[in-house]
């Protein structure tokens, strides 16, 4: 069993935002619902708000009602909340303020282990704009305001803060193939996609964890979390065509023509295309060095 190298509170983890944790996760979605079986199988003990603090269909332990106010200094929302040696951030904190209020609020409240307190946030490989390879060291777009937000963080924490921005999420009943059909109406779409960057559901658990148990490798940079592929759209696309037929979910029939008669105005002899072809590519290896795993779910399986 790996050692986290957290706080760790030897109380068990019931329904109270009383009980000191290991980890707080705040914004529990569909990001959320894989992390539980692989915190336990840990032993970290943790706990999860929502805003309305539901029951999230399939997990036992319910939620916390936490709805996070940028504007307001009102400390009663953060005393609900228990103690954590880390904070997960999984919803967008947005532009300059949002990430020195909340990290203030939280640790004025629960001051005893704030000088010690890990914090991780999720955000999106959207902020890398650039076409080409692109790893975590590429300038991101500091127009977007989730970026500036995380930039903030990682200035106001240092050591005790890391971003990990993470491709397009898929897994259980989110798949990639369901997508073709919103991002790619006409043949001028189709055309238009080149690398397709994603990461399960599972491994966005497992880079969570490996974060806390290999905090020093980690710890005040941004990451960039994917499967280590740039899939072609066009292969994808192609690929899917008769699954897609035969679990009659309608895929337009003119994606295959589309896409062949495209390779053949392109002069692509052959899919998946060359990444000189793809347009932006994400190396995302240097994450799952520092932590010493790597993604275990692609599209292959």
């Amino acid at each position: 069993m790996s050692t986290i190298s957290i706080c760790r509170n030897p109380q068990p983890v019931s329904n109270s935002s009383t009980n000191a944790v290991d980890l707080l996760v705040l914004g529990a979605g569909w990001t959320y619902t894989f992390l539980p079986p692989l915190l336990h199988h840990h032993n970290i003990t943790y706990q999860a708000t929502t805003r309305d603090g539901r029951r999230i269909p399939g997990l036992l332990k319910g939620t916390i009602p936490f709805i996070f106010d940028p504007a307001s200094d009102d400390p009663a929302p953060y005393r609900a909340l228990p103690s954590a040696g880390a904070v997960l951030i999984v919803f967008p904190l947005k532009g300059r303020g949002q990430s020195t209020r909340l990290v203030e609020m939280y640790n004025g409240v629960h001051k005893k282990e704030a000088g010690r307190r890990r914090w991780i946030q999720l955000g999106s490989t959207g902020i890398w704009k650039s076409e080409g390879w692109l790893d975590r060291h590429s300038p991101v777009d500091l127009s977007s305001e989730r970026a500036v937000a995380e930039e903030e963080l990682l200035a106001i924490l240092k050591r005790r803060a890391c971003v990990l921005n993470l491709a397009g999420l898929w897994g259980g009943e989110r798949h990639p193939r369901n997508w073709v059909s919103r991002v790619a109406k006409t043949k001028e779409d189709v055309k238009g996609k080149g690398a397709l960057h994603l990461v399960h559901g599972e491994d966005v658990a497992r880079a969570v964890v490996g974060c806390l148990e290999k905090w020093e490798e980690v710890g005040a940079r941004r990451w960039i979390v994917c499967d280590l592929r740039s899939w072609d759209w066009w292969d994808l696309i192609l690929g899917w065509a008769d699954g897609r037929k035969d679990e009659g979910e309608g895929q337009n029939p003119e994606y295959e023509k589309w896409v062949l008669e495209l390779m053949e105005e392109q002069r692509v002899r052959s899919l998946p295309r060359g990444k000189d072809r793809l347009g932006r590519c994400l190396d995302g290896r240097e994450f799952w060095e520092k932590v010493a795993q790597v993604p275990r779910k692609t599209l292959l399986q």
